[in-house]
């Protein structure tokens, strides 16, 4: 359903989103790896996607890629990020057997990752394929690999390659400061719902390039300038952490969680209003509500998310003089194999549409 909103003149703006793309653009983002600080595979693919609809990147020295859209009020820039690094592992040594000891990028469950599929990049250009295994693999060479823990002690990487030592692993050029990401195992349903690791961020990246899809296609112009960023650094901590100077807030679309304290389904969207560094600016996570009201007739889920933060967060954290507030799809199983719907997707879009109309 297509949303009108009434504006000066009596014109009406059509708040609106293209499915087809949204799924598309995700996929294409979900199977570019881009474990965190790993940008070299995504550059290109974000410049393409932008180009395409007439607009020009450009990238700060964290390499975050910006996009900028004039507004009505050009003395004005508000922010909508969304990040491209996704959780992935750094190689932090080799073991004697071959095996590659491994530390987190972002927040990772081992548990839902043992036996998936994974590429380890290496500081030369080159790309070796692996599998990840715990270091006691097999329940019938070891009694306790079913109880044993699965952490950056146990966790291994298992080269697909003739490696039987440290020494042959060296010649393929693996280092530690190596990075490893892993098999996504995207599924696109028909009825809509969605099942990939990645979802976070991807699927919000996919949202904003959908909105600046609509603003290429539209006669509608922003209420002020809207940068829109995308960091590398989100699943550490610091991907928002630096903001050009005329930034006066900053909106992250991230995900939403689902779980006990988080009602509503993988069609919806929340409004993050806490995460647990404290609260977002109050004004403007309540012009966001107002967002979600205009663009979907009703109030959308407002949630405290208190193992959770986001680059808008970070970006007040470092000091930045801005407003910061956050927004995104309710997604279930988050930091595993996530679920989300396009429903949510489009909803998102929308919100985000109203929101940059009126901010």
């Amino acid at each position: 359903m297509k949303t009108r909103l009434v504006r000066d003149g009596g014109s009406a703006v059509i708040f609106e989103a293209d499915k087809d793309y949204l799924l598309e653009t995700m996929a294409k983002l979900i199977a570019c790896d881009s474990p965190v600080g790993y940008y070299k595979l995504m550059q290109p693919v974000m410049e393409e996607l932008v180009e395409a609809m007439g607009y020009h990147g450009f990238h700060d020295r964290k390499h975050t890629f910006y996009v900028r859209v004039a507004g009505k009020d050009r003395s004005r820039t508000v922010c909508l990020g969304a990040h491209l690094d996704t959780i992935g592992m750094a190689i932090s040594g080799i073991e004697d057997d071959g095996t590659l000891r491994v530390r987190q990028l972002g927040g990772l469950n081992y548990a839902a990752l043992e036996g998936v599929s994974c590429r380890v990049y290496t500081r030369f250009d080159t790309m070796v394929q692996g599998v990840i295994e715990l270091d006691h693999h097999s329940v019938h060479a070891w009694a306790d690999a079913k109880e044993r823990k699965r952490d950056d002690e146990t966790i291994r990487v298992h080269l697909l390659e003739d490696v039987t030592n440290a020494d042959e692993a060296r010649a393929l050029d693996i280092t530690p400061g190596a990075v490893v990401a892993f098999d996504p195992h995207l599924e696109i349903h028909d009825n809509g719902f969605i099942l990939s690791r990645f979802i976070d961020d991807k699927a919000c990246v996919a949202v904003l390039l959908g909105v600046l899809k609509w603003l290429a296609e539209k006669p509608v112009v922003p209420a002020c300038d809207i940068l829109f960023a995308f960091p590398y650094y989100e699943e550490v901590g610091f991907g928002g952490t630096y903001l050009p100077d005329d930034v006066e807030s900053y909106i992250s679309l991230d995900i939403a969680l689902m779980g006990p304290d988080y009602p509503g389904t993988e069609h919806d969207v929340a409004v993050i209003a806490d995460d647990y560094h404290g609260p977002y600016d109050w004004d403007l996570t309540n012009a966001l509500i107002h967002a979600g009201v205009t663009a979907l007739g009703e109030r959308p889920e407002v949630q405290a998310c208190l193992r959770y933060s986001t680059d808008a967060m970070g970006s007040t954290i470092a000091s930045n003089n801005v407003a910061a507030a956050a927004m995104g799809p309710l997604t279930r199983n988050s930091h595993g194999r996530e679920i989300t719907h396009i429903d949510a997707m489009e909803k998102l879009q929308k919100v985000t549409e109203a929101f940059i109309m009126s901010c």
